[in-house]
């Protein structure tokens, strides 16, 4: 994993760990960054991290629920992630985000 998609998924994991622990706005915004995957990938990427409503799930039960390898699932989420960690939306929110 790239340090782009290295630092989002920290702090994705941490926002699942701690919610409220960022403003509700930039909650809305990364949700809204969320919105640039196919619905299924964000459903998906949103039920790893436990985000925004879901419940956390672990990688081995998604990638049974989804038909996939473990492998497979975790490729699919770090792909995923990458996509979203280059946008220029997302490098603008991690620069606002602080913890």
């Amino acid at each position: 994993m790239d340090a782009l998609t290295a630092e989002m998924h920290a702090v994705l994991m941490h926002l699942g760990q701690n919610p409220g622990c960022i403003s509700h706005r930039m909650e809305h915004y990364i949700e809204h960054i969320f919105h640039l995957l196919p619905a299924d990938h964000e459903t998906i990427a949103l039920q790893y991290f436990g985000i925004f409503g879901k419940t956390a799930v672990p990688l081995d039960r998604l990638a049974e629920t989804n038909g996939y390898s473990l492998e497979t699932m975790a490729m699919q989420i770090e792909t995923d992630l990458r996509r979203l960690a280059v946008t220029p939306e997302w490098q603008m929110v991690r620069q606002l985000i602080q913890f």
